[in-house]
């Protein structure tokens, strides 16, 4: 089997299509096309977003699964879940949120 490693193939016999890259791309689509959620105009098919509930309440929505670095097998401090960009885009936007609470989901 296969880690889910960009570009390379699937070993299992179960997906018709062997590309990691064409099925995170459909997963991709297959989320924006079913989640109540606008396309972001800062990069197209963004996941993380903050949305704000007027003046008391900043919701900060993060993407999990596409900006992680791949499996490091013994190298757990070097792994990353959220990327470099989106980690400094939370942090940023936390700095600059004026909301009473703020929820990080």
């Amino acid at each position: 089997t296969n880690d889910w490693i960009p570009g390379e193939p699937l070993g299992w016999s179960g997906y018709a299509d062997k590309s990691v890259l064409q099925l995170a791309a459909r997963g991709c689509r297959a989320f924006h096309e079913f989640m109540p959620t606008r396309q972001t105009l800062a990069e197209a098919g963004r996941i993380y977003r903050k949305v704000a509930y007027g003046p008391l309440l900043d919701i900060f929505l993060l993407d999990m699964r596409s900006y992680r670095t791949a499996e490091r097998h013994g190298d757990a401090d070097a792994a990353l879940i959220f990327g470099t960009t989106q980690s400094a885009w939370l942090k940023r936007e936390l700095r600059r949120s004026q909301a009473t609470w703020k929820v990080i989901a």
